[in-house]
C-alpha cells in the first residue's frame, strides 16, 4: 500500500512538473494534455490492482474454514519443501486406548492403579486415558503429591513416600530405573506393533508396562501420500523410541523419521534443516508441538489438539484438517503465477503508454496523443488484469 502511494506521488510530481513547464512556454493547453496524460498514463492503477489475486485468495481459503494470522506467510508457503509434524493426533486419530497390562510381581489391576494414581493431574492424553480407563473399572486410586509432568518424557508423582513414575522407557532409564530382561523383550514385540509403550516404576525399579494404540488416521495416510506426489518432502518427529521407526515406515510414506524426540528436540530438528536451506513447515495440535511450530518457517496450528489458539499462540495459519494444508498451498501456487503475470502486464502498460504521453510534449507529435487515449489505454490493460485475477477464483 505504501509503495502505490509513493507511486502516485511521484506521478503527480512528474505530471505536475512537465504541465508547468509547458503551461510557461506552451501555454495552457498543452499542459493540461500533456500533465493529463502524463499522470494518467504512468498511474499505478494497473499495478494496484495486480494485486488482487491476494485478496481474492484469502476469500477462498477463509470459505475453507483456515484462519490466516499472518497474511505475509502466504508468499512462503509455494516455497516449502519439508513438512514436519507430529505423529501423536495428527497422524494418528487421538482417541487411544489400552491394550496391554504386563505387570512385573504383581496383578494387572494393581498396575494400572499405581499408574493411574500417578497420573491423576496429568494433562498429557495418555495419562488421561490410563486415570480415564482406572476409574471407569473402578479401581481405588492412591493420593499423589507433587506431581511434576515432563514433556515428552512422562510424569512422576509421590505416592506415600514413594516416588512413582511413568513415562517412556528411555527417560526411565536415564533416571537409573532397573528393566528387566522380559519387559525389555515385551517392549519391543509392542514397539513393532506401532504401540505405545509406557513404563510403569516405583523408585528404580520397574513394575510393569502398559501398551496404548491409537488408530492410524486415513486422512493422515492420504495426506502423506500427497506431499510425495507433490514433491515435498516429510519429517516426523515424535517422542516414540528408535524401535518404532520400522512399523512407521511400513505404514507411511515418510522420507524422514526423528524418534526419543523431546519438545526442544523437535525444534531443534526443525532448525537442522532450515539450516540446509530448506523452508520448512510445520503442522501441529499439541503444547509439546509449539517449540516447533515456533521454529518453522511456516507455522499450522491443526484443530482438535490441546493446544488453543491465543494472544500468546498465534501461528501463521489456523486449519481445520490436513487436507486444508493442500488446498490452500496450491491455491496461492496458482495466485502466485497470476501475480506474476499481472505484474508483467502492469509493466507492460508503462512501456506502452508512457512513451507516447512524454512525446505529447512535443509541439509536433509523432503519435498524436489525447489524454482520454491514456485512459483507454489503462482502461484496456485494468480489464485484461481483472479478467486473469478471476482465474484465481
Amino acid at each position: 500500500m505504501r509503495r502505490i502511494l509513493f507511486l502516485f506521488l511521484f506521478d503527480a510530481l512528474i505530471s505536475g512538473a512537465v504541465a508547468a513547464w509547458l503551461y510557461f512556454t506552451r501555454g495552457i493547453d498543452a499542459a493540461l494534455t500533456t500533465g493529463l496524460s502524463i499522470f494518467v498514463a504512468f498511474s499505478p492503477v494497473c499495478l494496484a490492482l495486480s494485486a488482487l489475486p491476494v485478496y481474492l485468495v484469502r476469500r477462498k481459503i477463509s470459505k475453507l474454514g483456515v484462519k490466516t494470522n499472518k497474511p505475509e506467510a502466504l508468499k512462503t508457503l509455494t516455497d516449502i519443501g519439508v513438512v514436519a509434524l507430529p505423529y501423536n493426533r495428527v497422524l494418528t486419530g487421538g482417541e487411544y486406548f489400552i491394550t496391554d497390562l504386563v505387570p512385573e510381581g504383581l496383578n494387572q489391576p494393581t498396575l494400572l492403579a499405581m499408574a493411574a494414581g500417578t497420573e491423576t493431574d496429568a494433562e498429557n492424553i495418555l495419562g488421561r486415558t490410563i486415570y480415564d480407563t482406572a476409574a471407569a473399572r473402578g479401581l481405588r486410586l492412591q493420593k499423589s503429591k507433587d506431581f511434576t509432568e515432563r514433556a515428552g518424557c512422562g510424569v512422576e508423582a509421590t505416592v506415600r513416600g514413594t516416588i512413582m513414575r511413568v513415562g517412556n522407557p528411555a527417560w526411565l532409564e536415564s533416571l537409573g530405573v532397573s528393566i528387566i530382561a522380559n519387559l525389555r523383550t515385551k517392549i519391543d514385540q509392542l514397539l513393532v506393533k506401532g504401540k505405545t509403550v509406557l513404563v510403569v516404576a516405583t523408585g528404580r525399579v520397574a513394575r510393569g508396562v502398559i501398551a496404548l494404540k491409537d488408530e492410524v488416521s486415513d486422512e493422515a495416510t492420504k495426506f502423506l501420500f500427497a506431499l510425495r506426489a507433490a514433491k515435498i518432502e516429510t519429517l516426523l518427529l515424535t517422542a516414540q523410541p528408535k524401535k518404532m521407526t520400522s512399523w512407521l515406515t511400513k505404514n507411511f510414506a515418510l522420507d524422514n523419521i526423528r524418534t526419543n524426540l523431546t519438545p526442544e528436540g523437535k525444534a531443534r530438528e526443525v532448525q537442522i534443516f532450515r539450516a540446509k536451506g530448506k523452508v520448512v513447515a510445520v503442522i501441529g495440535n499439541d503444547m509439546h508441538d509449539l517449540p516447533a511450530l515456533r521454529s518453522a518457517d511456516v507455522s499450522f496450528l491443526l484443530a482438535g489438539g490441546s493446544l488453543a489458539p491465543s494472544d500468546e499462540v498465534k501461528l501463521d495459519f489456523e486449519i481445520p484438517t490436513l487436507e486444508s494444508f493442500l488446498a490452500i498451498r496450491q491455491a496461492t501456487v496458482n495466485v502466485t503465477r497470476v501475480l506474476k503475470v499481472n505484474r508483467w502486464l502492469a509493466l507492460l502498460s508503462w512501456v506502452v503508454l508512457v512513451p507516447p504521453a512524454i512525446m505529447s510534449a512535443l509541439e509536433s507529435p509523432p503519435i498524436p496523443w489525447h489524454p482520454f487515449a491514456a485512459v483507454a489505454g489503462v482502461a484496456v490493460f485494468s480489464i485484461i488484469i481483472l479478467v486473469n485475477s478471476l482465474r484465481t477464483r
